[in-house]
């Protein structure tokens, strides 16, 4: 296994999170019986309930999915995440700041991440990541890269490879590496890789 710089010291359970709320949603099922479930969130309670009570919409971040022009080659990242406690693949990505524009976001999360710049050519609305434990959304912005990748912006607590990569690579990816459902998605979509999906036999 690859060693990052980062390294996983040890595993501990808390009570009181620093950075995420825990919530109970008290709920009625099918069956008139009272349930709870269990929910963490970046957010405090006002955003939860404007989003169950009053159909709101909030975006946490952004994922980035740039390609040249020609749509041959995509930017990816080999990232050592901490939850993982190892490498994999995803798209550059990042957290709005405050009531920082999406776009702007991703402007700034993509040359961090990437050293690259990016043309910006639309922008989907925010989706959830995961309904199981967690009320995050993100938005996914679609452009064009340029520039050199690099790792001069990367933070400390970021260990992250940049690679450029075309379809071969990808299948190489998605058979072989540890890769984010969500990006593996796209990719998959992208490249047309899927077998299924584009009814392929090859």
């Amino acid at each position: 296994m690859e060693k990052s710089k980062i390294k996983v010291e040890k595993i501990r359970k808390i009570e009181k999170l620093e950075y995420l709320n825990s919530f109970i949603i008290e709920y009625t099922g099918k069956d008139n019986a009272i349930r709870n479930w269990e929910l963490v969130s970046r957010s405090k309670i006002d955003r939860l309930e404007n989003e169950i009570f009053n159909n709101k919409s909030y975006s946490d971040g952004v994922m980035i999915f740039a390609c040249n022009r020609e749509r041959t080659k995509l930017v990816i990242l080999k990232e050592f995440r901490v939850s993982a406690g190892k490498y994999l693949y995803t798209l550059p990505a990042g957290l709005v700041d405050n009531d920082e524009e999406i776009e702007v976001a991703a402007i700034r999360e993509f040359k961090e991440e990437s050293g690259l710049d990016i043309e910006i050519v639309s922008i989907e609305k925010e989706r959830y990541t995961s309904v199981g434990i967690i009320n995050e959304k993100v938005s996914v912005a679609y452009g064009y890269f340029s520039g050199t990748p690099s790792k001069e912006f990367q933070e400390a607590s970021e260990d992250a490879e940049i690679e450029i990569i075309d379809r071969d690579r990808a299948i190489n990816i998605l058979k072989n590496e540890e890769i984010s459902m969500r990006t593996a998605l796209l990719i998959e979509n992208f490249f047309q890789i899927n077998k299924f999906i584009n009814n392929k036999t090859e």
